[in-house]
């Protein structure tokens, strides 16, 4: 791939289209987001080429003749999905519904009707200037609630087969904008089975309606039926493609968009001919939502993964915002509401059955919740704040006793509920402060912690994963205090009390951002692993959960690394963390080898020489631990890390921060593939 297209080259320039802008505006979010739209890529990462192949499944919305949304369930083995380049996502499966389009009004009357819209939208579907269509995905994984969504478009010459009789499909899907999603309101589930292929090819159905629509030569949509209606009752998720097309701007404003939106089950209602859902608070960035503020059409997917049945659905969309979602739906402060067009039911579809395992502990309780006794299989452990240390004025690490043991990776996150010390309760309006209307009071913070060793299972289970590390009864968070951070103020005014334990739900622990595996993949010549972390302010503390749990393992070959830490004083840099991290490490390796870290510290406060002699004196104590003065460029880079370009970057920090380092990268031709950064936007 040419340098142009890694992220550290594309220009940051405000991305957001006018109606995501709108609704920002509205919502006044705008300034908190503003910036934030240079997360998007224009490329698969190499955690997204890794990810997509291990899928048996993938949600992909494309766009009939009409220009209407719809959304498919594409199926397959592993590995049906792959990314032989950053910028293609290849797709070749074959699926059910091998049948023949049925054009014909007789056909409509005995109540056959096309399969999955998608081989008619892929081949005869709106277009634009040179034949291209546009599509929109979300690759994700219900075993874990990783999700990375993506967008982009189909090149005419780029459709090598697309089959409806067989069922065959095999395309390369040109990707323009990818973001990693976080895993809010996603159910875990567990597959029971997954058969051939080709051995389901189940009857679609549709709505009663005998009236032909001449533009689709399908049955005119006159309602839902019972059937199809309960599959929305049932649902705790559907998917939802939408557009904003204009072909005079750039591709990463312009385009589709397909996401997962969860609830607990019933959280989608049918209303005559709609169906209205809310919109849950997330990261602000209102991809879809800015879609219907320019482009009211849009695709909705319903699945009942026990049964295997799917109902697909397009229609129009309204935002309802304030009173007005209330009036559709209580206590919610957004609300969908898509008048349906047409629909098709495919009852038994999908090749295989998912069970639920567990609800997303972020579901906010509906009314059909509490009226069918639905609880949530998701029980929090009970976290009890039992030490604080104080770094500095600003920078404290709080350590938390758990209810019982929990697993995680070095580098991941935890997300805590602060709900009980919310004293606003619910307001209709808050004029004081419209944002804390969307305030939750759920945090997610990362673990500065590392799990006490790996576990018995450590050989079956790459140590990424938390299955390879030891349970743990305690973890530590290490927080940085907000000015006006509702919850971070409250966790630096606390004072230990035995008499009045401090005690919280943990939701759960997750995350992709981990210690990668430290074993050499080549054992023809085995080469030491180097990894270069690169961290500013307190974007420090996956590195520091990381360094932890490397300390603890010995690798057969070497490991060796070098963390650059950017920091406005040294205190701000945790010296006494840093003496744990390099000090030499104790026990007999035999064979084997520990980890070897060293660290450079770049201050980047005003110091007077008396100041910096001082710093200096006071590093030149920790071993393994140097110090510079002034910002990371990519010349000091270079300078520090000689051999950066065989390296694994890892990047965390502030948005300003990482943008800048990915631009000295950049500059340094280091391929995005080697860079990791953090992926969750709560």
């Amino acid at each position: 791939m040419s340098i142009e297209l890694l992220d550290s080259q594309v220009s940051l320039y405000d991305r957001w289209h006018s109606g995501e802008r709108k609704l920002q505006d509205l919502l006044q979010v705008r300034e908190n987001v503003k910036n934030h739209s240079s997360i998007f890529r224009p490329y698969l990462t190499t955690q997204m080429q890794d990810f997509v192949p291990g899928l048996n499944y993938f949600f992909i919305g494309t766009l009939d003749e009409q220009g209407r949304p719809w959304v498919s369930f594409l199926t397959g083995r592993k590995g049906f999905m792959n990314s032989p380049h950053i910028r293609l996502l290849e797709i070749k499966t074959r699926l059910e519904g091998g049948v023949e389009r049925h054009h014909k009004a007789a056909a409509a009357v005995q109540g056959s009707t096309p399969p999955d819209p998608l081989f008619h939208n892929l081949t005869k579907g709106e277009t634009l200037s040179g034949g291209r269509r546009k599509w929109g995905g979300v690759a994700l994984d219900f075993t874990n609630r990783r999700r990375n969504k993506m967008n982009g478009v189909l090149q005419p010459n780029d459709i090598l087969k697309v089959d409806e009789a067989t069922g065959e499909l095999h395309v390369l899907l040109t990707v323009e904008q990818t973001i990693g999603n976080c895993p809010k309101y996603i159910t875990i589930r567990e597959m029971d089975s997954l058969e051939p292929q080709d051995t389901l090819k189940p009857k679609a159905e549709a709505s009663t309606s005998q009236t032909l629509d001449e533009n689709s030569r399908r049955p005119l949509f006159k309602g839902l039926t019972s059937e199809q209606t309960a599959i929305v009752d049932q649902a705790d998720c559907l998917f939802i493609a939408s557009r904003f097309i204009d072909e005079s701007i750039a591709d990463q404003t312009s385009g589709m968009d397909c996401n997962h939106r969860g609830g607990n089950p019933g959280f989608a209602r049918v209303s005559g001919n709609q169906i209205v859902f809310p919109d849950y608070s997330g990261n602000r960035f209102f991809n879809t939502l800015g879609n219907i503020m320019n482009d009211e059409r849009v695709g909705l997917l319903f699945v009942n993964f026990g049964a295997g049945d799917t109902l697909q659905v397009t229609g129009r969309a309204r935002i309802l915002i304030g009173k007005d979602a209330q009036e559709a739906y209580p206590h919610a402060q957004r609300v969908v509401q898509v008048t349906i067009e047409d629909s098709i039911l495919r009852p038994g579809s999908l090749p295989f059955r998912m069970r639920t395992k567990e609800l997303s502990p972020y579901n906010p309780v509906t009314p059909s919740h509490q009226q069918r006794g639905i609880n949530k299989t998701a029980v929090p452990v009970a976290a009890t704040l039992s030490e604080i240390t104080v770094h500095t004025d600003d920078i404290r690490t709080f350590r938390f006793k758990t209810s019982k043991p929990i697993r995680y990776s070095p580098g991941q996150y935890a997300v805590l509920d602060f709900g009980a010390f919310n004293a606003l309760g619910y307001r209709h309006m808050a004029p004081d402060n419209p944002q804390s209307l969307n305030d939750d009071y759920i945090r997610t913070w990362t673990i500065s912690s590392a799990p006490l060793g790996l576990s018995s299972s450590a050989k079956e289970a790459k140590r990424s994963s938390p299955d390879a590390w030891n349970e743990a009864s305690e973890f530590a968070l290490t927080i940085k205090r907000k000015p006006g951070g509702t919850i971070s103020n409250l966790l630096h005014n606390l004072s230990l009390d035995p008499r009045q334990p401090f005690t919280i739900p943990l939701i759960c622990t997750g995350g992709s951002f981990v210690l990668p595996d430290l074993e050499s993949s080549t054992t023809i010549s085995p080469k030491p692993t180097k990894v270069t972390m690169i961290s500013g302010g307190i974007g420090s503390t996956p590195f520091i959960s990381m360094i932890r749990g490397a300390r603890q393992v010995l690798t057969e070959y070497p490991v060796d690394i070098q963390w650059i830490l950017s920091a406005t004083f040294v205190e701000d840099a945790l010296p006494e963390a840093l003496q744990e991290l390099t000090a030499p490490l104790e026990g007999d390796a035999g064979d084997k080898h520990w980890p070897t870290v060293s660290v450079v510290l770049f201050l980047t406060g005003r110091h007077t020489p008396q100041e910096a002699a001082a710093v200096e004196a006071k590093v030149a104590s920790i071993p393994g631990v140097k110090v510079q003065f002034g910002r990371v460029d990519y010349k000091k880079l270079l300078a520090t890390v000689p051999d950066l370009e065989e390296r694994q970057v890892l990047l965390c920090g502030p948005e300003p921060f990482m943008d800048a380092v990915k631009g000295h990268l950049g500059v340094l031709r280091i391929p995005s593939q080697q860079i990791l950064t953090e992926e969750f936007n709560f």
